[in-house]
């Protein structure tokens, strides 16, 4: 079965057996809908519920890197997983393969479900919630008169089926449950939503909700709110998966198997906000079942350490089954071991997509190369895409034809008629007015509009209401456009993007205090949050003159600004070497002094003082530890770094771990640093950098407020250390080989 459903697998990966096998079996559903369209010829006896179903791109690449992910490093055997992909997706089969996956478990057994496609809500007259609806995942054949979409109560009574059983369960959903368009002025990435289902479903049961059951072990996590849309992206391969899923993918290649899923989370989260994405992913479970892995194995059960199988081989050339979902690049190296002794290792020369690469033997015996062998990766190659994508819309428009535009703005702005904004940080707006490079475009409470004939302010009021919020912006002139692309062409961490779904940032224009256009970078999000890992937006740079000078200027500005985003970006994606050689089993706490309590969820209020600690795993198996150097460091939303730990005068010597007390033991728990909690609130990222070499000028290094240097292409710390040191201080002459990064986000209210 799984073959027929998976013809991008080459062969038959291998079951996973004796040290890593348990009494417990691992079996999962992955279920992912591209095609939501009838087929061409189709007729439709009578009409369907829905009028508009409209295809996706992604779920079927999202469930072949959950495929890989969850064979390669949580090692659930092969024979174990059964997927639904496209039309073999149907409401029928979904529920079946449900019921069948509930019927093999047995009590104690770990039990997978994830689903990417369409979401969307079903009226129900009978419900007890205040909107009268029930949220819905889209099976492939609802396109069918009297195919009803699956609701929550239902999956809730399934859901429940599994804890009565005794089975462990972990959900994941990609899909939106319900949601509206952007009101944003540009957002190319496509909803995974689709308009309500027309019809009644009249069900006035209540199913408890698994989540709350205390007799069970169970996890949902969803990639959006149950009113928002979940966004698809195109990941570095440049194929489209869920934002979700690539944010999952990005987690894995940076945390362990065996943290608990919150930590996951947390990191998930960070990555879908610094992608740019406009959706809060949402984690459900008892608090027991959030302080452990993912799917609920015991801690330290599986290696971190993933397993790549091979499903080809032709002389020295091997196919690998593993691609782009492991964090595969060129040049990765994988070895076949034997005990102690290394047999073979194979060089990837080519990854062909999610999960298959292809690899040549470059030493060892190729003849004991065979399909079947699992190989470990035996060193890290970082990935060479950029750190931060910049959409800047085509156009060529000159200083002159902006001026008239932004004198419009004014007269908008000074008219009192609506409630004119800027930052949408602070506001979502309810009417958008931009120009996308040949038009002026208009989206009025979520829905385009056409454009009057005649633009002027006046003619732009009338989309307006004296009580909603009103956002105008300025095009950016021809000579900034082509000024910041030069810049930017010549910086291997930037890129300039022609499609508006890759981005990470755009060029916005505003008006300043005297109605001079002003231009930044800001987010493709357009939603106020709060606790954003990225800014919304960036301080603008007032144009009030057409001269090149000006333009230049103002280039520099916009690069500079992108500069500081990328570094953020930088660090919040920063994944350690996968074969680091030598273990660094703590973590970091955050601790209420006054209140002598430990936060489980690192969240504080201006005046808090609290304290970061460094606490031993309780995994730690009395490995010995090898000398290691600490620094602790926070990262703001302007892209300045401050140096936390350890204080300048200590020097390399204080930072020195492990550390032991006076009978010769490892000191379990230490005092970093602490502080009081001030304004700005907001979300701020704390990263604890570990390396085996002590790094000599770190005073500078992790002091840094410019960002003007283009970063060599040593690796991804190299480069992220080397940013902002503009004077004659050099960050590092040489790569650090041996090195992971520790991270801890910590939300401030006022």
């Amino acid at each position: 079965m799984i073959m027929q459903q998976l013809k991008w697998i080459a062969a038959i990966f291998f079951c996973f057996t004796g040290s890593i096998t348990t009494a417990q079996e691992k079996r999962a559903l992955l279920i992912g809908i591209n095609e939501y369209k009838a087929p061409k010829g189709y007729k439709s006896p009578m009409p369907a519920a829905r009028f508009r179903f409209s295809d996706l791109h992604g779920p079927a690449n999202d469930v072949r890197s959950f495929y890989s992910i969850i064979t390669s490093k949580f090692y659930f055997p092969q024979k174990n997983i059964d997927t639904l992909i496209n039309r073999a997706a149907t409401r029928e089969a979904i529920l079946n393969g449900m019921f069948t996956l509930l019927d093999k478990c047995n009590a104690g057994d770990f039990a997978f479900i994830f689903y990417a496609g369409h979401g969307s809500q079903v009226v129900n007259t009978l419900s007890q919630e205040a909107d009268k609806k029930d949220e819905s995942i889209v099976p492939a054949d609802a396109y069918k008169p009297g195919v009803p979409d699956i609701r929550d109560k239902e999956l809730a009574a399934i859901f429940n089926k599994f804890l009565d059983k005794g089975v462990k369960l972990t959900v994941m959903m990609d899909c939106c449950h319900s949601g509206s368009l952007s009101r944003g002025p540009l957002d190319g990435t496509k909803s995974r939503f689709m308009p309500d289902a027309g019809y009644d479903a009249k069900d006035a049961s209540q199913p408890v909700p698994p989540e709350t059951r205390k007799d069970g072990s169970f996890l949902i996590i969803s990639a959006s709110q149950d009113n928002e849309p979940a966004k698809e992206k195109k990941s570095d391969d440049l194929q489209m998966y869920g934002g979700f899923t690539i944010a999952f993918v990005k987690t894995m290649e940076q945390q362990s198997v065996n943290v608990p899923v919150q930590s996951l989370f947390t990191s998930m989260r960070a990555i879908i906000k610094s992608n740019g994405l406009r959706q809060e992913p949402v984690i459900a479970g008892s608090a027991d079942r959030l302080q452990q892995t993912l799917f609920g194995f015991e801690k330290g059960s599986i290696s971190d350490n993933a397993l790549v199988a091979i499903s080809g081989v032709e002389g020295k050339e091997v196919v690998l089954q593993g691609g782009f979902a492991l964090g595969l690049y060129e040049e990765n190296e994988l070895a076949k071991m034997d005990g102690e002794d290394t047999v073979a290792v194979i060089r990837i020369d080519t990854v062909l997509g999610v999960n298959k690469s292809l690899g040549i033997v470059v030493r060892g015996d190729a003849k004991r190369i065979r399909p079947g062998d699992l190989l470990a990766i035996s060193n890290w190659v970082s990935s060479k895409s950029p750190l931060l994508k910049v959409y800047i819309p085509a156009g060529s428009l000159l200083y002159e034809q902006v001026v008239k535009v932004a004198a419009m703005n004014k007269e908008i702005m000074q008219s009192q008629k609506v409630k004119w904004v800027n930052n949408l940080e602070k506001t979502d707006p309810y009417t958008t007015i931009f120009y996308d490079g040949n038009k002026c475009r208009i989206n009025v409470d979520g829905k385009e509009q056409p454009a009057p004939k005649t633009i002027s302010s006046a003619s732009l009021l009338q989309y307006g209401k004296p009580d909603s919020s009103f956002y105008f912006e300025v095009p950016s002139t021809q000579l900034i456009n082509d000024l910041l692309k030069v810049r930017i062409s010549k910086n291997k961490n930037l890129k300039v993007v022609s499609d508006p779904a890759e981005a990470h940032y755009t060029i916005f224009g505003t008006i300043d205090d005297n109605g001079n256009p002003a231009y930044g970078l800001r987010s493709m999000q357009t939603v106020a949050d709060s606790v954003l890992s990225m800014p919304m937006q960036t301080a603008t740079f007032p144009l009030t003159t057409g001269t090149v000078k000006d333009g230049n200027d103002a280039a520099d500005f916009l690069y500079e600004k992108a500069m500081k985003l990328s570094k953020i970006r930088g660090w919040l994606q920063l994944a350690p070497p996968a074969n680091i050689t030598t273990k660094f089993p703590f973590h970091l706490e955050l601790i209420n002094t006054k209140t002598a309590t430990r936060l489980e969820k690192p969240e504080v209020k201006v005046g808090d003082k609290i304290a970061f600690h460094l606490v031993l795993d309780s995994t730690y198996d009395g490995e010995r530890l090898f000398r290691k150097f600490m620094y602790a460091f926070l990262i703001d939303k302007d892209g300045n770094m401050i140096l936390c730990y350890p204080q300048s005068e200590d020097g390399n010597q204080d930072n020195q771990f492990p550390k032991h007390d006076d009978k010769k033991e490892i000191v379990k728990e230490m005092k970093l640093f602490s502080g009081t909690v001030r304004q700005p609130v907001g979300l701020d990222n704390y990263y604890l950098l570990v390396c085996d070499e002590a790094i000599p000028n770190f005073i500078s290094i992790f002091n840094q407020k410019g960002v003007r240097a283009v970063p060599g292409n040593k690796n991804p710390l190299s480069n992220l250390l080397n940013m902002g040191n503009t004077g004659g201080t050099r960050s590092l002459d040489k790569s650090i080989s041996n090195w992971t990064v520790l991270k801890l986000q910590v939300k401030s209210f006022p």
